[in-house]
């Protein structure tokens, strides 16, 4: 009798050795209170600041706080309708203007992406003035602000998901263009007194973080940390009805529909661009009917929010909708934060980012048992060329907590090199 149990109890302990394993590949975002923060005079430096500021919001009383937090030292420059060569020579006319007072330029401060209303116009804005800042010959620290784009956890939700995508498009450019980029700062909507010397201390360098939140109640610099799971496997987790998967020919769609079946899905929805014309999805159909489920093959442009929302609409009552899985996305080629344009970043972030803010929108209210966001270790610690893709990741990862605090399920998985 122990010999026919053995190979069992072989194979049970190899699974747990990996899952083990898997478990330390585990990390989540977490924010770090930085200790001594009240006691920051807020101080900025001999220098003076230039601001970016999409024009015709000079006036706005948020934008009149932020550059007030600079003290005397801040010089706005109006970004809006010129293009880059017409904004690198506004940038270098502020700068020389500065230098004929006997004083040096601390750096840039952009509130483009902080002023956003969507998703594209703060990427642009920030690529945008990456190269007008060389092409103006300013070789000085751009700190790109945002405004309620993260959570640092408890009541402190994300108010501007629109505005994540920025985080992971930061990270890039500071291993592209470390000479010229100070760091990311997310500012609050009212940004007290307390709020604004700790602005002025992180943009001058002296907490010496360069992606940090700034609150009311102190600064929080963000840190991966280990997130190891609840148990091995994952068991306990189970669905039913009907189960939706964008990307879902490919490979990783593919995977992750078996596993949905595997769970209990009873229908399983698989979009694609090509539908049932793409490679291998007669076969994978095949097997997931051999498995028990019904199986809906569908060519859908997730980018198209009514082809989107006729799809949703056309799922069965008898198995109602309880699981979405976004896993569409393409990579593009390797290009520079810098040399990116409207053009590029739409075609990178189309599908991935506008399919993500559909699939939100249209599930709203839905009783879900999971909604799964697929990112990337690019946004989580920026990837070189990949500008675009980080920061299309990024904006799915701040969905996520953008939807939680709303109250829905919601889960973005950023995976690493497979």
């Amino acid at each position: 009798m122990v010999a026919s149990v053995m190979p069992a109890l072989a194979s049970w302990r190899v699974r747990q050795r990996d899952e083990r394993v898997v478990e330390g590949w585990r990390y989540r975002e977490a924010w770090k209170p930085l200790g001594g923060a009240h006691s920051l005079s807020g101080r900025v430096g001999s220098g003076r600041w230039l601001v970016v500021v999409p024009e015709g919001l000079c006036g706005d009383a948020w934008v009149a706080a932020v550059v007030g937090a600079l003290g005397s030292g801040g010089v706005v420059v109006e970004d809006g309708g010129v293009g880059c060569a017409g904004l690198a020579e506004r940038l270098r006319v502020a700068a020389e203007g500065v230098s004929a007072e006997g004083v040096s330029v601390a750096g840039v401060v952009s509130l483009g992406a902080a002023l956003a209303s969507e998703v594209m116009a703060g990427l642009v804005s920030t690529a945008v003035l990456l190269q007008a800042l060389q092409d103006a010959g300013l070789a000085v620290g751009l700190w790109v602000v945002t405004r309620g784009a993260v959570s640092v956890g408890g009541r402190d939700v994300v108010t501007a998901p629109w505005q994540g995508g920025v985080w992971g498009l930061g990270r890039v450019a500071a291993l592209e263009r470390p000479a010229v980029w100070g760091g990311l700062v997310d500012l609050p909507e009212l940004l007290d007194g307390r709020c604004a010397r700790g602005f002025a201390a992180v943009v001058s360098g002296v907490v010496g973080e360069d992606q940090v939140a700034v609150r009311s109640s102190g600064l929080f610099g963000r840190r991966l940390v280990h997130a190891p799971g609840s148990g091995f496997g994952g068991s306990s987790w189970v669905t039913s009805g009907t189960a939706l998967v964008t990307g879902g020919t490919g490979g990783l769609g593919a995977y992750v529909a078996r596993w949905l079946v595997e769970r209990g899905a009873e229908h399983v929805v698989l979009l694609s661009r090509r539908g049932p014309d793409a490679e291998g999805a007669d076969v994978l159909r095949l097997e997931l009917e051999t498995a028990g489920a019904r199986v809906t093959v569908l060519a859908c442009d997730v980018a198209d929010r009514q082809a989107l929302a006729d799809v949703v609409a056309g799922i069965p009552e008898e198995w109602p909708l309880r699981a979405v899985v976004h896993a569409a996305g393409v990579m593009g080629e390797s290009v520079p934060v810098a040399s990116m344009g409207l053009g590029q970043f739409e075609e990178l972030l189309r599908g991935k980012v506008d399919g993500a803010r559909y699939l939100d929108e249209l599930t709203r209210g839905l009783d879900l048992d999971a909604f799964v966001l697929f990112s990337s270790g690019a946004a989580a610690w920026g990837s070189g060329g990949q500008g675009g893709y980080a920061a299309g990741n990024a904006y799915l990862d701040a969905l996520a907590g953008y939807r939680r605090a709303q109250g829905g399920r919601a889960t973005s998985v950023a995976w690493g090199s497979w």
